[in-house]
């Protein structure tokens, strides 16, 4: 009966769930003054971009009661081309605003991976023999070379686009409530749907991810011994 109170060798081990990193533990690779002011400049031209539909919106609507006058009548020029001019000027700051979101956040984003990448460096200078017994090397570093990728194109275009499509949500429902708060209450409805979609993809991104990272560790591990 002894041997029943042994555990078995087959037992496969547990493993734990690691945590998520913070906002604040993604910003830490903070390499100085200049890349706070990156993000800064970066997220305000995203929320500006962003205020930049709503507004188009706004015109839009407000130009059909001006167009829906007649040809004929004085001044009707006058207005298409103060609502012409009233587009392009919205054009041309759409474009210097998302233009400096892609600039300042680049920009940043490039710092903060390079002091990413020299953080873990410095880190992996400081330990002593047993750990690289212990753990492949090879495998770490091409993990940290391809999440390095993702960290500069997450902090990059894809942080300006979120920021930029939550300002637009912000705005649009804020201008579709000033102008119909029924139908905006009909549209509010379609959110849970799209929240659930959203959150299932977002799911199965992580998911293939890890399993991409896996896969990456170990062929960079395989050629790393192949090549020494």
């Amino acid at each position: 009966q002894s041997d029943d109170l042994t555990p078995s060798n087959d037992a496969k081990p547990t493993t734990t769930a690691k945590p998520l990193a913070s906002i604040k533990d993604v910003f830490s690779f903070d390499s100085g003054l200049k890349t706070r002011i990156c993000l800064v400049l970066g997220i305000l031209c995203s929320i500006l971009a962003g205020l930049i539909m709503p507004a188009v919106a706004f015109v839009f609507a407000s130009s059909f009661q001006r167009l829906g006058a007649s040809t004929s009548s004085e001044g009707f020029l006058d207005q298409v081309r103060q609502l012409a001019f009233i587009f392009m000027i919205l054009g041309a700051l759409s474009f210097i605003f998302m233009t400096g979101n892609s600039t300042f956040l680049e920009t940043a984003a490039n710092q903060l991976t390079t002091s990413l990448k020299t953080t873990w460096f410095q880190a992996l200078l400081r330990q002593d023999m047993t750990y690289f017994d212990i753990k492949d090397i090879s495998a770490t570093a091409t993990i940290i070379s391809t999440n390095g990728k993702k960290y500069k194109r997450g902090l990059g275009h894809k942080l300006g686009g979120c920021i930029q499509s939550t300002a637009t949500f912000i705005g649009g429902i804020s201008y579709a409530f000033w102008a119909s708060w029924q139908v905006s209450l009909l549209l509010l409805a379609t959110i849970p749907f799209i929240t659930g979609s959203a959150w299932f993809l977002i799911t199965m991104n992580q998911s293939q991810s890890a399993r991409a990272n896996a896969g990456y560790a170990a062929a960079g591990s395989i050629v790393q011994t192949t090549v020494s």
